[in-house]
């Protein structure tokens, strides 16, 4: 007997909120990557938007976020481009911003707001819809896990400030205090080392948070797929890159595992 196919059009139909989120963090995602194009800037869309793209032809319809990559050099270079480039609307956010917690970038709308844990924790300003911007390096991952104990966690407690909010709070800052020159310097090792041994690993760059160890070799050139009736940037090998990240990523997840991240958005 022929299974009936399930309706997936009932998360975001067009109007409704999720869509409408959906459809501005698309224009973030253009204006950035027509930027990325204008200086010959390689990246590629990732995670949930790669998966999408291949699943949907544009965003998992219960899905709340973008995210793209770029090697650590052009990741560099990008974020010295985009403050003079990016339209008056949209703001880049880096982990230099005070309170800003995380290792890796964002460009924001900034007539928003996201409601979060996260963003309701934070001081910063400019909390609008957003798209994620990820640096990648090749390593290692048992170097990659030795350098995040050190200095990622101890730059997020630093970062979230507040050592006497808590007895906790106290206890993890003045540790982190003592924790992040030994991960800075890690770092500055692992650098060296991969430098010299260049792997074929393409992992988040240091203090991220652990990723998917991806190969250099399905990974570039790379290629190009649509999103949401757009042409972006992909993995050499989208079917190899989302099976190594998802496995059987053609199927569609059960609904208690269709998760999204915002709380609420307000605009202004």
């Amino acid at each position: 007997m022929k299974q009936d196919i399930e309706d997936l059009s009932v998360y975001n139909p067009e109007g409704s909120e999720l869509r409408i989120l959906q459809l501005k963090m698309f224009d973030i995602l253009v204006s950035v990557t027509d930027i990325c194009n204008k200086h010959n800037i390689p990246y590629w869309i990732s995670g949930g938007t790669l998966l999408g793209a291949k699943r949907h032809g544009g965003f998992i319809p219960w899905d709340d976020d973008i995210d793209i990559e770029l090697m650590r050099t052009d990741y560099k270079k990008l974020l010295e481009i985009l403050p003079k480039e990016l339209p008056d609307n949209l703001y880049l956010q880096t982990p230099k911003e005070k309170s800003y917690r995380l290792l890796f970038s964002k460009v924001r709308d900034r007539f928003s707001i996201v409601y979060s844990e996260e963003e309701d924790m934070a001081c910063y300003k400019e909390k609008g819809i957003f798209i994620d911007i990820f640096s990648e390096e090749r390593s290692y991952r048992w170097l990659k896990n030795i350098v995040d104990f050190f200095y990622g966690r101890s730059f997020r407690r630093l970062k979230r400030g507040r050592p006497f909010h808590s007895v906790k709070y106290f206890y993890e800052y003045s540790v982190s205090l003592l924790l992040y020159p030994i991960g800075v310097f890690l770092m500055w090792i692992a650098h060296l080392i991969c430098a010299v041994t260049k792997p074929d690993n393409i992992l988040h760059s240091y203090g991220i948070g652990n990723s998917t160890n991806h190969n250099a070799q399905y990974m570039f050139p790379l290629s190009r797929i649509e999103f949401e009736g757009k042409l972006f940037s992909a993995p050499k090998d989208v079917d190899k890159y989302l099976t190594k990240q998802y496995g059987d990523y053609m199927n569609i997840p059960p609904k208690d595992k269709r998760l999204t991240h915002f709380l609420k958005v307000e605009y202004l």
